[in-house]
């Protein structure tokens, strides 16, 4: 079952600004509930995020929002958004799926067991969170 603890007050937060912050506080923890969660059903999103954990879907979304962020190119700005995105963490392959082209479309994070497409970049978590650590 389910090893990462969040705080239980997380639920507490429901502006879009301190969920924001609390995501950017919290983003190697949010990594590692978030990975658990996957590697236990294989495939999880908003919806499920907040049925396993107990937290509200808008710490998924937002999660997922800043996960985006922080791999997507400068250069890819103001172009569409990248719809897969080839994760790696804890030495296990995930693919972040948007299902459609608008920023408020669903987001899926699943495992990802075949071999990563040539073209594709695989984005390491574990890099991400660490740096964010150092920039706070």
């Amino acid at each position: 079952m389910s090893k990462v603890a969040l705080s239980d007050d997380l639920n507490n937060y429901n502006s879009k600004a301190l969920i924001r912050a609390k995501v950017k506080e919290l983003f190697s923890e949010f990594s590692a509930k978030i990975f658990e969660l996957v590697d236990e059903s294989s495939s999880i999103d908003s919806k499920k995020f907040e049925a396993l954990s107990g937290y509200s879907s808008n710490f998924y979304s937002e999660y997922c929002s800043q996960l985006k962020a922080i791999f997507e190119s400068p250069s890819a700005l103001g172009k569409r958004s990248i719809k897969h995105l080839y994760l790696s963490y804890n030495g296990k392959h995930y693919v972040l799926t948007q299902q459609g082209l608008t920023e408020k479309a669903p987001i899926t994070i699943s495992t990802y067991l075949d071999a990563i497409p040539l073209k594709e970049s695989v984005h390491d978590v574990e890099k991400a969170c660490l740096k964010l650590r150092f920039q706070q």
